[in-house]
């Protein structure tokens, strides 16, 4: 254990079953380290008719490998039904039933998806658990999935912190385990068409880059801006337009 790190608890917050692939040695890391981990998952992940409950089967089996006890695992989104893709228009339900799964054991830190505009979902997801985090008092570090920064149409990048949001802490990870990281991703086969196009560029960031996986640190101002200039991922493939979404959302951003 790192001596500037919590010590209790720490809560992944999940805006789709598989986008525990961006901190799968996080998870480990923590559970090396003694640490109870818990695993919430905001939406029902059914974006387009998709097997709700094979999507969970599936998250559940590639972490259940890695450690976590299925116990730990919420699918919060498709108990309270907040849909895939409408996360964005339930942020206060949504922190209401993050809420009270926490209750009991309150997080000493929240790990949540970066604010970077790759999804709304992940957009949404972070600033549930950022106001969570407030809530409760506890540490919160963001980390990164995919986002769109300078490039046209549906194009995007896996794995690539956005400068906006803060240096980055590394965490080192042997070969042995970013093989076992790509195989993993092989694993949620009811999403086959997303890794298509995904876990080419994921397993390139894997083999390629020194420290492909970090965390950046959360600040609340942060969600006063878009998360980065230009028009986002998510709006370039047919989800909501940032005007809309900064309105939705304008309760649970820096005003």
């Amino acid at each position: 254990m790192r001596s500037n790190e919590p010590t209790g608890p720490v809560l992944f917050v999940l805006a789709h079953p598989d986008d525990e692939f961006g901190v799968f040695p996080w998870i480990e890391q923590a559970l090396r380290d003694g640490r109870e981990v818990v695993c919430v998952w905001m939406t029902d992940g059914g974006w387009g008719g998709q097997d709700v409950l094979r999507r969970q089967q599936e998250s559940q089996a590639v972490l259940a490998r890695m450690g976590v006890p299925l116990g730990s695992m919420h699918f919060l989104g498709s108990v309270h039904g907040i849909a895939d893709g409408d996360l964005w228009n339930q942020l206060v339900p949504a922190l209401q039933v993050l809420r009270a799964q926490c209750a009991a054991a309150p997080p000493s830190e929240l790990v949540i998806p970066a604010w970077e505009g790759g999804h709304p979902d992940h957009d949404a997801s972070h600033l549930v658990g950022l106001a969570l985090a407030r809530e409760v008092g506890a540490a919160a570090r963001q980390y990164t999935l995919y986002q769109g920064e300078n490039l046209p149409g549906p194009m995007f990048k896996v794995l690539s912190p956005l400068a906006a949001n803060g240096p980055c802490v590394p965490l080192a990870v042997t070969i042995r385990q970013r093989l076992r990281y790509i195989l993993a991703c092989t694993r949620y086969r009811s999403q086959w068409k997303s890794f298509v196009g995904l876990l080419p560029f994921y397993a390139m960031k894997l083999c390629l880059r020194r420290h492909p996986f970090v965390l950046q640190p959360v600040r609340l101002e942060r969600t006063s801006e878009r998360p980065h200039p230009g028009p986002l991922l998510y709006e370039r493939r047919g989800g909501p337009h940032w005007d809309a979404f900064a309105a939705r959302t304008a309760k649970f951003r820096y005003p």
